[in-house]
C-alpha cells in the first residue's frame, strides 16, 4: 500500500480540563474516499480544525504528504484543499472571476487549471454566469473547484451535502468519487447522511467522546471472519432448532414461520447447513441480512445518533 496523505498519531485535544480528543490515530491514502463519522459532540469538528491548523494540537502529531502541520505549518497546508460548511464566494461575480480571484491566493494557478476545475465539476457551461443565480448544489461544486485550484493532495469537507435535494446529494456524491479516482486524491468527508456515506465512502472512522472507536472498510463482503445476521428456511423449524441448539448451545438464534435466524461467518454458515441436511432438515435458502453503515454506526456508538 502507498504511503498516507493524511496521517493522525496519537494526537490529543485538551481545553482547560476537557479532553475533547484523546489518542486519535487514523490514516487516509491517495485516491480514497474516507467517511468520518461520530455522534453530535464526537469531536469531528475539532479534529478536522486540528488538521487544517485553525487550532492547536494538544499533543501527538498530524502529518499531511509527510509534513508536520504543527511543526511545518506552511508545507503541510499547501496540501490541503478544504471546505467547511458552506463555501464563500462572490455573488457579484462570475463562477470563472470567483476562481480568476482566489487562484491569485495561490502559486503558479494558471489559466488551464481553471478552466480543467470548471470541466471537472462540469460548471463549464456557466462559467461566465453570476454565482447568485446559482442553486445550491452548483455553490457547492464550485467550491470544491476552488478548493482544489492549487492542486491538492487531499480535499477534507465538512457536511458537503447539507442543504441539497435528492439529485444534489447524488450528484455531490458522484462528483467526489469521479475527483478521487480520476485526480488520485484522497478525500476526507464528515457528514450525518449515513447512507450517503455508505455509498460514497470506501473506508470510514467513527469517533466517540473524542476517542476512536473503528476504522474499516464500507464493504466487508470478502470478510468471512466478520458474523453477519442470516436467515435459513428449513422445512420444519422446530426440530432445526433442537438440533442447533444441541450441536451449537452458544449461539444465539431466533425461530418463527419455518426461519431460523442466526448471527454467524460464512464459515459457520456452511457447518449448520451441513449438520441440518445430515438430520434430513431440506434447508430451502440461506439469505444474508446485510448490515448496513447505519447499523454499524449505532452498533459501534450504542445507539448514540449522528
Amino acid at each position: 500500500m502507498s504511503e498516507p496523505i493524511l496521517s493522525l498519531k496519537k494526537v490529543n485535544k485538551k481545553i482547560g480540563k476537557k479532553h475533547l480528543i484523546k489518542d486519535l490515530s487514523f490514516d487516509v491514502y491517495p485516491g480514497e474516499v474516507f467517511g468520518f463519522l461520530g455522534p453530535n459532540g464526537a469531536g469531528k469538528t475539532t479534529t478536522i480544525r486540528m488538521i487544517v491548523g485553525l487550532t492547536n494540537i494538544t499533543s501527538g502529531e498530524i502529518l499531511v504528504n509527510g509534513n508536520s502541520i504543527s511543526k511545518d505549518y506552511k508545507n503541510a497546508i499547501e496540501n490541503i484543499g478544504a471546505i467547511v460548511e458552506n463555501p464563500e464566494m462572490y455573488p457579484y461575480l462570475t463562477a470563472r472571476k470567483n476562481l480568476i480571484h482566489f487562484g491569485r491566493m495561490s502559486k503558479n494557478v494558471t489559466k488551464e487549471d481553471i478552466q480543467h476545475r470548471l470541466e471537472l465539476v462540469s460548471l463549464d457551461h456557466v462559467k461566465d454566469e453570476k454565482v447568485s443565480r446559482f442553486s445550491l448544489g452548483m455553490k457547492q461544486r464550485l467550491g470544491i473547484a476552488q478548493a482544489m485550484l492549487h492542486n491538492p493532495k487531499i480535499l477534507i469537507l465538512d457536511e458537503p451535502t447539507n442543504g441539497l435535494d435528492p439529485a444534489g446529494i447524488r450528484q455531490m456524491r458522484d462528483y467526489l468519487r469521479k475527483i478521487a479516482k480520476e485526480e488520485n486524491i484522497s478525500i476526507l468527508v464528515s457528514s450525518h447522511v449515513l447512507s450517503e456515506m455508505e455509498l460514497m465512502c470506501d473506508r470510514f472512522a467513527i469517533i466517540q467522546k473524542g476517542e476512536l472507536v473503528q476504522v474499516e472498510d464500507v464493504s466487508n463482503e470478502e470478510q468471512v471472519d466478520i458474523a453477519n445476521r442470516h436467515i435459513i428456511e428449513v422445512n420444519d423449524v422446530e426440530k432445526a432448532k433442537v438440533i442447533m441448539q444441541d450441536e451449537y448451545p452458544e449461539l444465539s438464534m431466533e425461530a418463527q414461520n419455518n426461519i431460523l435466524r442466526v448471527i454467524a461467518t460464512k464459515e459457520q454458515i456452511g457447518s449448520f447447513i451441513t449438520l441440518l441436511t445430515s438430520k434430513e432438515i431440506i434447508v430451502y435458502q440461506v439469505i444474508r441480512e446485510k448490515q448496513t453503515l447505519e447499523d454499524r454506526f449505532l452498533q459501534a456508538t450504542n445507539g448514540e445518533v449522528s
